[in-house]
């Protein structure tokens, strides 16, 4: 693979001293996933992502193949699996399979070589399932179902510690969630527990843990009926030993459904929304549900398309937050478009973020691929 260096442009809170300790990104070409029907793939929100050894699974998620929601499409949830090959630091399609449920939106984590998936959704609402699925010698996705949720729950967050698993945040039709539930990955007969109670109700968070005694909420979002969601900017960490709860910095911005990373004492956090265009639309959405008269209803509605039509993409800004410092490293941008609602993995020090979300109803075939570079 081409790779194109790129410098870290700025340190934007005290804290760094020198170039110790900074990150650059080295972007490569961005692969695709395979054509359908000889024609260029949907690509998917919110797939199952994860690492096995030399493999990379790209499965399930959701998108609209019958025209935008807002024009009648119906978000269809797929089953469709793909694996690829990392050669060096290129990836090669290897195959495609079908999965036995569609699904998307779960929380997925790889602890060494398995891959565990909590919650999403399907064509009836938020889901509770959770699985570990490993690859077999013979290179078939084997699945083993654990304990469900205490309840449905999509768009959350799931990261390991030690021998447990911890579902953080999510939201279904009645709520979203503030609480994280944690699962004995090896004594899980009494199923998952509360484990504790985040500041405020959370979903679309990039969730990121050391794998050991931390774990990092940071960002995401609260909706709110008729009114505008919250978008949130803080870090928060938990500490698995003591369950202190305390936030550690700021996001630049605020921001939800990005993808992020821990590396070596940092934080990654590539794109994600700032909300601009969503608040746009929730305003307009909330006008729409009070309005009595049709006629100014339906004029609402065509406000709402157009700008949902005309989206125009989000963040490319890409940030490395030093959780020895508190200091925030601004990257160079996304290189190519920029996903959201999809999940960031990395196979020692190359990165890939997967398909996702490009603007409203629209997904991308694109796979990033990148190398970091750079470490304490």
């Amino acid at each position: 693979m081409q790779f194109k260096v790129i410098i870290s442009m700025a340190i934007l809170m005290v804290g760094c001293s020198g170039n110790e300790g900074e990150l650059h990104l080295e972007w490569g070409n961005a692969s695709k996933l395979p054509e359908e029907f000889g024609k260029p793939n949907l690509g998917v929100a919110g797939p199952l992502v994860g690492v096995f050894g030399n493999r990379l699974l790209i499965a399930g998620g959701a998108n609209f193949p019958e025209g935008m929601p807002w024009d009648g499409g119906k978000k269809v949830y797929q089953k469709s699996a793909y694996l690829y090959s990392f050669e060096g630091s290129e990836l090669k399609f290897y195959k495609q399979f079908a999965l036995e449920d569609a699904s998307a939106y779960s929380g997925n984590v790889n602890i060494s070589d398995v891959l565990y998936s909590a919650g999403g959704e399907n064509e009836n609402g938020a889901i509770g399932e959770v699985y570990r699925y490993q690859l077999s010698k013979g290179e078939n996705l084997e699945k083993t179902q654990l304990p469900d949720l205490p309840y449905p729950l999509t768009n959350g967050g799931l990261v390991g510690g030690g021998d447990h698993l911890y579902f953080v945040g999510g939201e279904n039709s009645d709520h979203v969630s503030d609480k994280v539930y944690q699962l004995h990955l090896k004594e899980n007969g009494d199923g998952w527990q509360e484990y504790l109670t985040l500041p405020y109700p959370v979903s679309h968070a990039v969730v990121v843990s050391d794998g050991l005694n931390k774990i990092y909420v940071i960002g995401g979002r609260k909706r709110n009926t008729n009114s505008r969601s919250d978008i949130y900017d803080d870090i928060l960490e938990i500490d698995i030993n003591s369950k202190n709860i305390r936030t550690i910095g700021k996001l630049p911005t605020a921001v939800a459904a990005g993808t992020g990373l821990y590396y070596q004492g940092k934080i990654l956090v590539f794109g994600g929304d700032q909300a601009n265009t969503f608040h746009k639309v929730e305003d307009l959405l909330g006008q729409i549900n009070l309005e009595s008269n049709q006629v100014k209803k339906d004029s609402l509605i065509g406000v709402k398309n157009d700008i949902q039509l005309n989206h125009p993409g989000f963040s490319k800004e890409n940030w490395a937050f030093d959780l020895v410092t508190g200091a925030w490293m601004a990257l160079e941008g996304m290189q190519g478009l920029s996903p959201v609602t999809t999940s960031a993995v990395l196979k020692d020090n190359i990165f890939v973020i997967p398909s996702g979300e490009i603007r409203a109803g629209v997904r991308t075939d694109q796979i990033l691929v990148g190398k970091i570079v750079g470490s304490n």
